[in-house]
């Protein structure tokens, strides 16, 4: 065809070599595949469609003064592909390629495309490995502008779609931005880092382990490119395509009616000792299978996905055996962010409630304990999807309210025997209401036989077994069971709420508090 074919083949083959030979080998020194090579691990075999493979720079660009040649793509390759049979869009940028930095033909391409995604309600998932916006002496950042417009789709497909960010490599300037937009980021522990600012050390303030620990940014890290992909493929299983679609509910061996004694043995005798949530969050679950998020951050609030009788839930939990379970400003965010998620996409919630309540004192005060916990009431009073609390042991002051006390609507609350419903810890109550009791005792020589039997007259009138016969009370629970039967009972409650309709009061929109 005069000519068209042979050029379109031999732009095909430079495609596929990025920035070279020499990059490339650079490339896999570094310890990283090029973007080509992710994409062929995340993409079905075959399935990756190529969009705007024959972009290249529009004029030769000076960067530190030298020449460069037009870029294959523009450092971007992106396309639609299926994983695990689902269709996704795909962008990434190639680091191969001038040090995957964002020109203007790139930028205009992610800008376009991210918009696609959003009009064909398909997910979207984004791999970065780049130097940030492409800087040249005669045009300036000659990427800002287009990817100014890519930031903004981003924003606009927030709750749309599900948003994927790997950050393999380095992510900075705008290009973090975009990353920070996406619902779940997941980092390569050894090469990915994220700053605004390219010249901080990268290990040190931008990398996997600060913003896991630290910052909270990171939601999954991972021992490499491989890695990565792979837990992104298992993430985007528990997701929906889009808002107006529900998960699909996958087959299931493991039988509904399992019961778990070992669940009986997981609570500690004594109120004082702690214990492991996961081990309780595992003997429910699917097959054990619990997928959790931001694992090294705010320790003492577990979230994560995980499947009941194959349907998908979102889990968040109270951990004993951190801080006593307590919520703070971190824990709140982590809780917060999480249910926004699972309201967007229709996934069920489940809380698993084991809290002495907020951590009380002047430094948390400072730090913003109130407007925190405000924001979880906000959000949760505001869901629409099943909401189901499992009451394990202690519903403290406000953390009972905040992880869906009755009167902040849960739909079903389930509970353990061992339960209890409180405005703070039966020891703290006992302290403040029977100190002059106490004091006599400590005079007379019998402390202990006072304190224990007081404290086991409260924790009686604090316990569910007391709390369940007044329906009407603020403090109480739908349905009280045997622990070992928590699998079956959550299922049924699932069941039982898959037709819910909940329209929330019709106004433009809603104020979360500062």
């Amino acid at each position: 065809m005069n000519g068209f074919v042979s050029r379109l083949e031999k732009v095909g083959e430079e495609n596929q070599l990025g920035g070279g030979v020499e990059k490339i080998k650079q490339q896999h020194a570094l310890g990283k595949l090029t973007l080509r090579e992710r994409i062929d691990l995340l993409a079905d075999d075959g399935s990756f469609c190529e969009w705007g493979g024959l972009v290249r720079e529009l004029k030769p660009s000076r960067i530190s003064g030298e020449e460069t040649p037009g870029s294959a793509c523009d450092g971007v390759i992106m396309g639609v592909c299926r994983i695990g049979g689902r269709e996704v869009a795909v962008y990434g940028t190639d680091f191969t390629v001038i040090a995957g930095t964002i020109g203007n033909q790139g930028a205009w391409k992610i800008a376009d495309f991210v918009s696609w995604a959003g009009k064909m309600q398909i997910p979207l998932i984004a791999l970065f490995d780049s130097a940030g916006e492409r800087y040249t002496l005669k045009r300036g950042d000659v990427g800002y502008d287009g990817f100014t417009q890519a930031i903004r789709n981003h924003s606009l497909n927030s709750g749309l779609i599900p948003q994927i960010a790997l950050v393999l490599g380095p992510c900075t300037g705008l290009l973090a931005y975009a990353a920070s937009l996406c619902n779940f980021l997941i980092m390569n522990k050894k090469t990915g880092f994220l700053s605004l600012g390219a010249e901080l050390d990268h290990f040190r303030a931008g990398g996997a382990d600060r913003h896991m620990e630290a910052s909270g940014q990171c939601d999954i890290i991972a021992n490499n490119d491989t890695d990565a992909i792979r837990t992104a493929k298992t993430l985007l299983t528990f997701m929906p395509q889009n808002c107006w679609e529900k998960t699909t509910q996958l087959p299931c061996e493991d039988p509904v009616d399992r019961i778990e004694e070992e669940l009986l043995d997981i609570m500690p005798e004594d109120p004082r000792h702690t214990y492991d949530v996961h081990d309780v969050i595992d003997l429910i679950v699917d097959d054990g299978d619990f997928f959790e998020l931001k694992a090294d951050y705010a320790l003492h609030l577990v979230i994560g996905f995980a499947r009941l009788s194959g349907e998908t839930v979102g889990i968040v939990a109270n951990n004993p055996d951190e801080l006593s379970g307590v919520l703070e400003p971190d824990s709140s965010d982590k809780y917060d962010r999480f249910m926004s998620f699972l309201d967007a996409f229709n996934i069920p919630l489940i809380t698993m409630v084991d809290t002495s309540g907020f951590v009380p004192g002047d430094k948390w005060e400072q730090k913003g304990i109130l407007r925190h916990g405000a924001k979880l009431l906000h959000t949760y009073t505001r869901l629409t999807i099943p909401k189901i609390t499992l009451q394990l042991r202690r519903s403290y002051g406000g953390g009972n309210i905040v992880m869906g006390a009755r009167g902040m609507g849960p739909d079903i609350i389930i509970a353990w025997p061992t339960a209890e419903y409180a405005p703070t810890g039966a020891e703290t109550v006992l302290q403040a209401v029977f100190n002059k009791e106490l004091a006599k005792a400590k005079e007379e020589g019998n402390y202990d036989e006072v304190h224990d039997a007081l404290l086991t007259k409260l924790q009686n009138q604090f316990s569910v077994m007391t709390c369940a016969k007044f329906w009407t009370n603020l403090y109480t629970s739908h349905i009280v069971i045997n622990p070992k039967t928590s699998r079956s009972a959550l299922v049924r409650a699932l069941e039982q709420l898959r037709n819910k309709k909940f329209e929330l009061p019709k106004n433009k929109r809603a104020i979360k508090p500062a």
